[in-house]
């Protein structure tokens, strides 16, 4: 774990090369994905921007490497350099917007297209080459938790989309082979 819900901020986290996963536990004990981060991104600066507690847990989950700046040091940055300033307005505001489009997909979209739409952002997150035969390798509960249904729903819907031609999956790898066939999926 990098932090923990509920735990008291200390640092902004910088993810230098890996993955790491922000979630939270739900009352029934399942576990719902609330952000993705790779290479390149930083996680957790709500809670220091807001000066509250995390509201949500961060846990690796690829062999990544994180580093940590103090919270003094972020927000010295932060109050000293309009374009620090700027860049993590922008942050929050990308935020806002990509929850909005997650409480949309939980709400009007079948499980069907929020499954083609979790391996659609977890194409566009994770393949910086932009390959066309992109390979991610994740165990269908953290899918579910993305998607916010049951492992074995996810399950018969990559099997539908390996059927369909759109994907290639065995163990934990899930090949893209048609990124085009998911965008299409509506129903």
């Amino acid at each position: 774990y990098s932090y923990r819900e509920d735990d008291t901020p200390c640092f902004l986290h910088f993810v230098n090369k890996g993955k790491v996963k922000t979630f939270k536990i739900h009352e029934d004990g399942k576990e719902y994905v609330t952000g993705l981060y790779n290479s390149g991104d930083f996680f957790g600066y709500t809670a220091l921007l807001e000066d509250s507690a995390y509201s949500d847990s961060a846990m690796v989950i690829d062999e990544a490497e994180i580093f940590q700046i103090p919270k003094e040091d972020f927000h010295r940055l932060l109050y000293s350099d309009r374009e620090i300033a700027s860049q993590f307005i922008k942050l929050l505001s990308d935020n806002i917007v990509d929850k909005e489009q997650q409480l949309l997909n939980l709400a009007y979209s079948s499980v069907r297209k929020r499954v083609a739409n979790a391996l659609i952002k977890l194409y566009e997150k994770y393949n910086a080459e932009n390959r066309e035969d992109f390979t991610i390798s994740l165990n269908r509960d953290d899918l579910a938790s993305i998607v916010g249904t049951a492992t074995e729903t996810v399950i018969r819907a990559l099997s539908e989309f390996k059927d369909d031609k759109l994907l290639e999956s065995k163990g934990r790898e899930i090949q893209i082979k048609n990124l085009k066939g998911l965008r299409n999926i509506r129903f």
